[in-house]
C-alpha cells in the first residue's frame, strides 16, 4: 500500500459508562485501539517511540460529548470509511467513532462549548439561582484557585424545569467545565441535585463555526 502522511481529524461520542473515563485513560484507550484494529498511524521518534494522537479539547470526568475529537496522522491511503468501521470494530461500546475527515481548523480557532442538561433538584431555588445577577463560583487551576462569576460567561439557549440547553467558553484562552454551574447552585441554595446529566453538543470556533 501506498506510503503518504496524513492528518486526520476522528469525530467521536463518548456516552454511558464511558463519561467515567478520565482524559488519560481515554488517551490510553485510543493508542491501544489504534494497535488493535492495525490502523496505520505515524508513530513519535527517539527513545520512547508511541503513537501519535492529539485531542483538542479534554472533555470532564463525568460529562458525556457528541462532538469529541481526536487527530493523528495515517502513513497508509485508506478511505476514512475504512478508518470509522476499524475504530468502531476495536472500540468499547460506548465510544462510537462517527467521521473522519482532514482538520480544517486549528484547535486554537475554539472558543465555545454548547451543553445539555437534565437536572432533579428543587426548581423554587434554582430559577432564581440561575436569574440572578452574579453566580460566583470556584475554578481550580494549576496555580490554585480562581474565582469567577459564571454569570457573565453563561449563555443559555434554552431552559424549562429540568432541562437546559446553554454554552460556556472554551479553548485556549478560557474554558469552564459546564459542571461548575451545578456545582455553584448546590453551594449558594444549600440544596442537593438529585440526578445530574451533563451532555457536550457543539464545539465551536471564535468565527461561530462548528470545530471542524
Amino acid at each position: 500500500m501506498e506510503k503518504i502522511s496524513k492528518n486526520i481529524r476522528v469525530f467521536f461520542s463518548k456516552t454511558g459508562r464511558a463519561v467515567y473515563i478520565s482524559h488519560l485513560d481515554l488517551y490510553r484507550l485510543f493508542q491501544r485501539t489504534i494497535k488493535r484494529a492495525k490502523l496505520p498511524v505515524w508513530e513519535t521518534e527517539g527513545f520512547n517511540p508511541h503513537v501519535y494522537i492529539t485531542f483538542a479539547l479534554p472533555l470532564a470526568l463525568g460529562t458525556a460529548g457528541l462532538c469529541e475529537s481526536m487527530d493523528t496522522r495515517l502513513i497508509e491511503d485508506l478511505t476514512m470509511e475504512e478508518v470509522v468501521d476499524r475504530f468502531n470494530d476495536s472500540l468499547p461500546r460506548d465510544i462510537r467513532v462517527i467521521s473522519a475527515a482532514e482538520p480544517v481548523m486549528k484547535p486554537t480557532e475554539i472558543a465555545l462549548s454548547e451543553y445539555e442538561a437534565d437536572y432533579e433538584c428543587n426548581e423554587e431555588a434554582f430559577t432564581p439561582f440561575i436569574d440572578g445577577e452574579h453566580i460566583p463560583a470556584e475554578k481550580k487551576t494549576k496555580r490554585g484557585i480562581t474565582e469567577l462569576d459564571l454569570k457573565q460567561y453563561l449563555n443559555i439557549i434554552e431552559r424549562t424545569p429540568g432541562h437546559m440547553k446553554f454554552g460556556f467558553p472554551s479553548g485556549p484562552e478560557l474554558n469552564i467545565n459546564a459542571g461548575l454551574l451545578f456545582d455553584a447552585f448546590e453551594k449558594l441554595s444549600g440544596t442537593e441535585i438529585d440526578a445530574l446529566h451533563i451532555t457536550r453538543t457543539a464545539i465551536k470556533c471564535k468565527n461561530g463555526e462548528i470545530f471542524r
